[in-house]
């Protein structure tokens, strides 16, 4: 068996290795990507102890099986230190119970970290913004079924409603990143069964990842 690689970043930083490796992959291409490397960087929560690095996809597959392959992948390729994490980002809009089950469970297996948000992405970016008891209980039922209208889902139609433009291709993540303390505390205060593994219910489990992040 050929032996592992020490992994290199793209931008490499002094004393890069000392820090520990947070290795992201995640189901959507553009919006996370953008924002979890923004997130990292000197503008805004650029930590020396922490290094993130966010897999790109080569094809369009984009199922959780397929996700969580780019990690099996970086593990085998890379030499990593006990303290390095692995983390798969998904959303539970596309996927049922059964499948989210059988990747949580090889994700314990694999000691990887799992970051579900319910129903996708965009709610976790909703709570950078606005209390979700700013809604009414219709309203909150609206976002969790997320139905998807003239090309754009219910949480991508709110975040336009509110910013004035949102685009999941190339966000601009000015308009989120500045408030991702208060979107940890609201996450958290959802997340009211922290022992299942994903969210039962409208929230998300990327503030645990972004705490990580910014060492908070």
């Amino acid at each position: 068996m050929p032996s592992k690689r020490v992994f290199r970043p793209r931008y490499r930083s002094s004393g890069f290795r000392d820090a520990k490796l947070i290795i992201i992959a995640t189901e959507g291409t553009n919006t996370e990507k953008k924002y979890f490397e923004d997130l990292a960087s000197p503008e805004y929560y650029h930590n020396p102890r922490v290094h993130i690095e966010v897999l790109q996809r080569l094809t369009t597959a984009s199922s959780p099986e397929h996700i969580i392959k780019l990690l099996d992948q970086f593990k085998r390729q890379f030499r990593l230190n006990k303290y390095d994490e692995l983390w798969m980002v998904i959303d539970m809009d596309r996927w049922g119970d059964a499948k989210l089950s059988n990747i949580a469970t090889q994700c314990k297996q694999k000691q990887y970290f799992l970051a579900v948000s319910n129903p996708s992405f965009e709610l976790w970016l909703l709570l950078h913004i606005k209390s979700l008891a700013d809604y009414t209980q219709s309203e909150l039922e609206e976002f969790i079924e997320n139905k998807k209208i003239n090309r754009r889902t219910k949480l991508e139609k709110e975040l336009v409603k509110i910013l004035g433009s949102f685009n999941k291709n190339n966000p601009d993540t000015s308009q989120f990143l500045p408030y991702v303390d208060i979107a940890i505390d609201r996450a958290r205060g959802r997340d009211t069964n922290p022992d299942h593994r994903w969210p039962i219910s409208l929230g998300s489990r990327v503030y645990l990842l972004a705490e990580n992040i910014i060492n908070r």
